[in-house]
């Protein structure tokens, strides 16, 4: 999986839940009555972070695919010359392929509209339902999403 935000979201999620699970099962072990109850709030927030993490992960899938554009040679019959087109795709992990799929003309689009619309193709070819964020257009993205970073 690529890195997204909502993947390193996931990452510190789990990353803190599972610190506070060992300080929790700790406090446990020193029996004493006191800790026995910030023991059972530790474990009650590891809980809630860790289903937190696994809620996230349907929107982290969605983030992660590429989008790039692919340039198409081809011949004018006329006056034997070449022309160039270039067109957005987009490919994303489905089980074990990979899956490229033809987004659009660059003419047509800019690299946010061609994301745009790959999120909501892949999601339709996954069966999930659109987070709250991207109803509304919210999406984030880190770097880059079409991979069209200037060096």
């Amino acid at each position: 999986m690529h890195t997204t935000q909502t993947g390193m979201i996931i990452k510190s999620l789990k990353e803190n839940a599972h610190l506070e699970g060992r300080a929790a099962k700790y406090l446990r072990s020193l029996n004493i009555l006191e800790t026995q109850e910030l023991a059972s709030r530790l474990e009650e927030s590891s809980f809630e972070k860790m289903k937190q993490a696994h809620d996230l992960k349907a929107q982290a899938r969605l983030e992660d695919l590429t989008v790039y554009v692919v340039r198409m040679e081809k011949a004018v019959r006329k006056k034997g010359k070449t022309k160039i087109y270039t067109y957005w795709y987009a490919s994303w992990r489905d089980e074990k392929k990979v899956k490229n799929v033809y987004i659009g003309s660059t003419r047509e689009m800019s690299c946010e509209e061609a994301t745009h619309k790959a999120r909501k193709m892949k999601r339709e070819a996954l069966g999930v339902a659109p987070q709250k964020s991207e109803l509304f257009g919210g999406l984030s993205f880190i770097g880059d999403p079409c991979g069209l970073d200037e060096k």
